[in-house]
């Protein structure tokens, strides 16, 4: 009798346990043992945030122009502010990346504040991701004032901010001299506590939206410029070469609406915050580079069945008015290029970098768009955000040009799945195919959460997952040595499987 009751209690007990809801992943019990590995035996962690995740200050008058301790950003309500925001406007023959002023990146938005009404409040940006890190037993600090302050050197952790304004070719050539740069420091570091010469240094990287597309180009062409032909780069995989693993999460591979619907309506980013009007935003070369592509019909004229609007026609641009060619585009105009007095040739030079800017985003996209497999030794994973209804089609009015939202499909709130996954079925209803089918292959692994954009970076799920991914799955020496020739360097990608062979434990 007591035994049978003492198997009714165990059976409840253990019908309870079926019954309730698992708990979070503690991230810091599980990966207490590899955390507690010294830095020289991991390989280093750089993490790239989105756009609008740098923080922006202006260094001739150390004015922050985003991401600032108690605002958002600067009110555009100024010439001042205005020229601060926006990107220098150059003459009609001028490059975009030839256009400089003084404003630069300085460290990643971890925590968002803004004042509102006497009160500040705070919205986790990265936070998460570093918080992440540290429990895999990363050498970051939990503030930036505490990484300036306590940090003397750096072993396996980086942060790469960069000017989410400009273009993401020119962010991905900050990124390869940033590595080229860190790798000498990890090295000689290395050297100085072994001892002895070390293996040669291989990063992973973790990047968020848009930051994912500046690792896909870095990737794929290193420090490549685009030619200045119109054509495409040779594809070298010349990123390869300092990589070991890099995990893309919510990159919007196939562009947003919201990207065209910003620089058409303008952008607000909430209650008592600021609103960068349409012709400010119009000078970021980056937002005409997120726009959809015109093979995925998302913008259509009318109504969601009607024609296809080719979003990259710079004359469309100016029939309807839109962005820089708005009439109410001169006061930004004017305060970008206060010493051209003529407001015609303002104009005539704003129209000229509007035609430059959508001419780079549909050559960049062509590059990031080519078929191509992620090379065998490097680890590569998708990270794609989903559960909320999410912009995926604009309608524009034939007669006056007014956009307007109105289609919502599965994403993360800002970036659609099949965006984050190129699916190159989207945009075709008479195309019913079973499997994917998307330009990006050779990925180790796909994740879906149920998860809005920002958020899925403090997922405990998403940080679990992370932390495997870097620390703690199998690394096959097969995989690392498939791309090494018999007696020969095969490039790059020989590089990397030499150097993170050194990773793998002895035999």
């Amino acid at each position: 009798m007591r035994r049978t009751a003492a198997l009714l209690v165990a059976a409840s007990a253990g019908l309870a346990a079926c019954g309730s809801d698992p708990a979070p992943p503690d991230l810091t019990r599980i990966y207490a043992d590899v955390a507690a590995i010294d830095a020289e035996a991991r390989r280093p962690v750089i993490t790239i945030p989105g756009t609008l995740g740098s923080r922006l200050v202006d260094t001739r008058s150390s004015v922050t122009v985003w991401g600032g301790e108690s605002r958002l950003a600067l009110e555009p309500d100024t010439p001042e502010a205005l020229s601060l925001l926006a990107l220098p406007i150059g003459p009609e023959g001028a490059a975009l990346g030839a256009l400089r002023d003084g404003v630069r990146p300085d460290g990643v938005v971890r925590v968002a504040r803004a004042d509102i009404l006497g009160a500040t409040l705070s919205l986790d940006v990265y936070g998460g991701i570093i918080r992440t890190l540290i429990a895999g037993g990363y050498d970051f600090r939990e503030t930036r004032a505490a990484e300036i302050a306590e940090r003397a050197q750096n072993l396996d952790a980086f942060e790469f901010p960069y000017d989410w304004r400009r273009d993401i070719v020119e962010a991905a050539q900050d990124l390869d001299y940033f590595i080229r740069r860190k790798r000498a420091q990890v090295e000689a570091e290395r050297r100085r506590v072994l001892g002895a010469a070390s293996e040669p240094v291989v990063f992973d990287i973790v990047a968020h939206s848009m930051g994912a597309l500046v690792a896909r180009y870095y990737l794929m062409y290193g420090g490549q410029d685009l030619p200045a032909d119109g054509g495409l780069p040779p594809l070298t995989w010349e990123g390869v070469g300092d990589v070991g693993t890099v995990v893309l999460i919510a990159p919007p591979n196939a562009g947003s609406v919201i990207a065209f619907e910003n620089l058409v309506n303008g952008k607000s980013f909430g209650f008592l915050q600021p609103e960068f009007p349409p012709a400010l935003i119009g000078t970021h070369a980056s937002t005409y580079q997120l726009l959809p592509r015109l093979r995925h019909g998302r913008v259509r004229y009318g109504d969601e069945t009607g024609p296809a609007v080719d979003i990259f026609d710079p004359g469309l641009w100016e029939r309807f008015g839109w962005g820089l060619a708005s009439p109410e585009a001169a006061p930004v105009l004017e305060a970008v290029m206060p010493d051209v007095l003529d407001p015609a040739v303002r104009r005539a030079r704003g129209l000229a970098h509007q035609r430059k800017a959508l001419a780079r985003a549909e050559q960049l996209q062509a590059a990031l768009d080519r078929p191509a497999s992620f090379p065998q030794g490097l680890e590569a994973f998708l990270v794609v955000g989903g559960g909320y209804l999410t912009p995926a089609t604009a309608v524009v009015s034939p007669e006056d040009g007014a956009v307007e939202i109105v289609g919502f499909e599965e994403g993360d709130g800002v970036v659609l799945r099949a965006s984050s996954l190129m699916d190159e079925r989207q945009g075709y209803a008479e195309r019913r195919e079973i499997a994917l089918r998307s330009p990006i292959s050779g990925l180790a692994s796909t994740l879906l959460l149920p998860s809005e954009h920002v958020a899925i970076t403090q997922s405990p799920v998403f940080g679990d997952n992370l932390l495997f991914w870097l620390l703690s799955a199998s690394r096959s020496e097969q995989t690392l040595r498939a791309s090494v020739g018999e007696g020969g360097d095969a490039g790059p990608v020989a590089r990397v499987a030499r150097a993170a062979r050194a990773i793998l434990p002895p035999r």
